[in-house]
């Protein structure tokens, strides 16, 4: 009896002593933007993602491999598991082992084609809600679709099918189904819903959220590719509307989960990140050898892996993971903070420019964060703006993208600007709020698909707040970006725009309007003498030029600048007045 009572105590002081996240952390939920615990304080999930269970990788599905991640020699609070064919034994015996590690576990519909398998889908999570029940559990999360793609897809590993790429509003029919099956067993669980493009448009959703608690949207990145950095703004825009963001898939690879693996991205994603605070799960745990896998080839799935075994991208995580976890602060992992106030959404940034100033509107879209499509692909490629373009899946057919723009001041006619790469000529054509008002842009040939130009165009957006833009073409052509915005005198006439649509709570309107710029003469008229710098910017937010304007009614810029598309911005004190300007000889 002496020594039962003596085991006890020691057992006692153990578990006292290496407390695990579930018995601190207990039930999460979601507010606003953050997870937070059982007392409701912001918590933070930082974890490994298990590779798909298929291809013999199966095997890393295990109680080894659960425990050395959760063990001090890793430090995860969580582990995603991937599930493609919802096999709920082998489910089962994951969030068993999770529970017994002391640590979170996200079970993953892994697939690339969920909504074609709904019945199945609410089978397997209705089955395994009912077991989280029946246990208790507390530490299950539920992400019901990993990457949509395609919207005729075929099975959950279809990568190669084509056609319309898989619209948020599928998605969100698909995931309230799944959700009614989940909340019949588990009313608190956190649900993660994946978005479109492999989970990269979560703009999309934050327009048209799903109702209901506990409900967060995936973001997938892979740092090394660098067209994927601008979705860093996406994850701003989401932490300042309270839109709860989990990002259950990042690599340190390149999208195709090889290639290079760029330590200068990796730590600019992971300094914004952590600046931010939102939860994660690297992928992936197996040896396949791949810039991403955190093993080298031969490793194995037994678990308890020496640093030989580790791979450059597994010491890399393990290290941010270790760290952090345990209540380091971001210098002690080599990271720092880095500025994400919602104030950068309202300056000119390398990717869009957004609300730059009082009174102003302007947008500059990448065409691959697009809500909706049909008939269109991603195609990475170095010659395009953030190293991504869209075009068409099959060139005789029409493509259509689609985008919300938000924000816009007054209803009126504004310009459009469209970045495109063609060998013919051609006429883009756009819609707002599904055929309100109908324009086009007649296109020439760039020379190459891949060798872009820009063409100007009028769109009339006819709600105040949001409209939705729908782009259409036909034949080989790559789109780039497009940008939307107030039109500079000269434009004003070329597109036939009657009326500036400036608006300001700050400044009188004649002062606005009296701000102008003669593209031909390159003369700009500065109002009431009283402002004092002006800047020019490219159309990715770098400043070319700085004009000391202080006392000055008029400024004349020289013929050194290039041909092309600027913003130019007046400032006075906290007064900024923006226009975009066409520059030709």
């Amino acid at each position: 009896m002496q020594i039962k009572k003596i085991i006890l105590g020691l057992t006692l002081i153990v578990m006292g002593a290496f407390a695990s996240p579930i018995s601190v952390n207990g039930q999460l939920s979601v507010s606003g933007f953050n997870i937070v615990n059982q007392s409701g304080n912001p918590f933070i999930l930082r974890g490994m993602s298990l590779f798909w269970d298929n291809w013999g990788f199966e095997s890393f599905f295990n109680t080894n491999v659960i425990n050395t991640l959760a063990s001090s020699s890793w430090g995860s609070n969580v582990v995603r598991v991937p599930i493609h064919n919802l096999d709920e034994s082998r489910a089962k015996s994951m969030i068993d082992a999770a529970n017994n590690a002391g640590i979170y576990v996200i079970v993953d519909y892994h697939s690339h084609c969920a909504h074609r398998n709904a019945s199945g889908a609410k089978t397997f999570f209705g089955n395994i809600s009912s077991y989280v029940k029946q246990k208790g559990y507390k530490h299950v999360l539920y992400e019901l679709y990993n990457e949509p793609l395609y919207e005729n897809c075929n099975g959950s590993t279809d990568t190669q099918s084509g056609g319309s790429l898989t619209s948020w509003a599928s998605i969100k029919s698909y995931a309230e189904g799944v959700i009614s099956s989940i909340r019949a067993n588990d009313p608190n669980g956190i649900i993660i819903v994946g978005t479109p493009n492999y989970s990269q448009a979560t703009e999309a959703a934050r327009q048209s959220p799903i109702n209901g608690k506990n409900i967060m949207y995936a973001l997938h990145y892979y740092a090394s590719t660098s067209g994927h950095a601008s979705l860093r703004y996406n994850l701003l825009k989401a932490k300042c509307n309270n839109f709860p963001i989990f990002i259950s898939e990042w690599g340190t690879s390149e999208s195709s989960g090889d290639g290079n693996f760029s330590l200068e991205m990796n730590q600019a994603w992971m300094n914004w990140i952590e600046s931010i605070g939102v939860s994660w799960a690297n992928w992936s745990i197996n040896d396949k050898g791949e810039t991403s896998s955190a093993l080298n080839g031969g490793a194995g799935s037994g678990g308890n892996w020496n640093d030989g075994q580790i791979s450059a991208s597994g010491k890399y995580v393990r290290n941010l993971i270790k760290g952090l976890n345990s209540g380091g602060s971001l210098a002690s992992v080599g990271l720092s903070q880095t500025n994400v106030s919602c104030s950068i959404l309202d300056t000119p940034s390398e990717y869009e420019f957004v609300r730059t100033g009082i009174g102003d509107f302007g947008y500059t879209f990448q065409a691959e964060n697009y809500g909706d499509s049909s008939n269109a692909k991603t195609i990475e490629n170095d010659k395009a703006q953030n190293k991504m373009y869209m075009t068409a899946q099959n060139a005789s057919a029409t493509s259509m993208l689609s985008y919300t723009i938000l924000d816009v001041p007054e209803r009126g006619s504004y310009y459009v600007y469209v970045r495109l790469g063609s060998n013919s000529n051609g006429t883009f054509s756009y819609s707002v709020n599904d055929g309100e008002t109908l324009n086009s842009v007649e296109y020439s040939s760039t020379g190459s698909t891949t060798t872009y130009s820009g063409f100007l165009g009028r769109i009339d957006l006819p709600n105040v707040g949001a409209n939705k833009v729908s782009f259409s073409w036909k034949g080989d052509l790559n789109f780039d970006s497009f940008t939307i915005g107030y039109a500079d005198s000269a434009d004003s006439v070329n597109l036939n725009i009657t009326d500036e649509p400036f608006q300001s709570l700050e400044l009188p309107s004649h002062i606005l309007k009296s701000f102008s710029f003669d593209s031909r003469s390159r003369l700009f008229n500065i109002p009431n003498g009283s402002f004092e710098e002006l800047l020019i910017y490219t159309m990715k937010g770098n400043v070319v030029k700085k004009i000391n304007v202080k006392g000055l009614s008029s400024v004349l810029l020289d013929k050194s600048m290039p041909n092309g598309l600027y913003m130019a911005v007046l400032k006075r004190h906290n007064y900024t007045i923006p226009i975009r300007i066409k520059l030709f000889q």
